[in-house]
Order: structure tokens, then sequence, then C-alpha cells
């Protein structure tokens, strides 16, 4: 069991088989490439509450990376690539019912893709892009 819902989706996606050697962060995104990063959103946890205190939540997040970036189309082709293959990884382990392992007392539901891949900010050399993802999961009373 984890201790955090936040280290089960960190460690969930660093067994992501497109991931390329690079730093693997949480609420921090260095400006070199490569890197990843974890960042959490806001949002209202509560989905749905049930009578004996038991409810369906909600986790939103972003995964963004650092990449190289510049004028040429084909490096930029790659960092979106990148994205849509990610998406779809998300995608099929969702299908599969493979999930972060989470707390005690917590049941992954679903993983989702909120938003595609997409650039996020760039400079000259270097890009941010990311995807933001949902965690649906019911939490015992």
């Amino acid at each position: 069991m984890k201790d955090s819902i936040i280290s089960g989706i960190e460690e969930y996606f660093r067994k992501c088989p497109l991931l390329k050697d690079g730093v693997f962060r949480v609420d921090a995104l260095e400006s070199e490439p490569i890197e990843y990063v974890i960042e959490t959103e806001m949002t209202n946890p509560i989905l749905t509450s049930y009578v004996d205190g038991s409810s369906l939540r909600q986790y939103q997040f972003s995964f963004g990376s650092r990449e190289y970036y510049s004028l040429d189309r084909a490096q930029n082709i790659d960092n979106s690539t990148f994205y849509e293959q990610f998406c779809d990884w998300v995608e099929a382990q969702n299908k599969a019912g493979i999930f972060p392992e989470l707390p005690k007392g917590c049941e992954p539901q679903q993983l989702n893709v909120i938003t595609p891949g997409y650039l996020f900010d760039a400079s000259m050399e270097t890009a941010r892009y990311q995807v933001q993802l949902q965690l649906i999961y019911f939490k015992e009373a």
C-alpha cells in the first residue's frame, strides 16, 4: 500500500515504457531537458458522497515534460508524437484495469485523459508539454 495518492501516481508513471532517461519530479520542473513532472491540480475531490460516509472521488493532475524544442519541424513532431503515444498508453492501461497503487481504503476505478498532450510554453531551445489526467477512485468511510 502507498502512503499517498501522489506517490502511487508517481511510481505508476515511472513504469511507462515511453519515458526516456531523464529526471522525474513532483510539483517541480527545471529548465533543462529531458525532465518529467507530475503536478497536482485544484479541483473538488468528491464526485459522490454516500450515506455510509464513503465517496467516489477524483484526483486531477498533469503529467508534463521539458523537451528539446526548435524551429525544426521533425523535433516538434517527435515531441507531439510522444504525447499521442503517451495518451494511448494511459488509455490502454485504463482499459486493462491497470491503475496506480493507492493508500489503504482507496480503490482506483478509472484513469482518464482529460486533455491530449499540448505545448504549454516554449523558448527557442526547450518547451514544456503536458497532458491533464483524472484518477477516479472509491474511498471507504
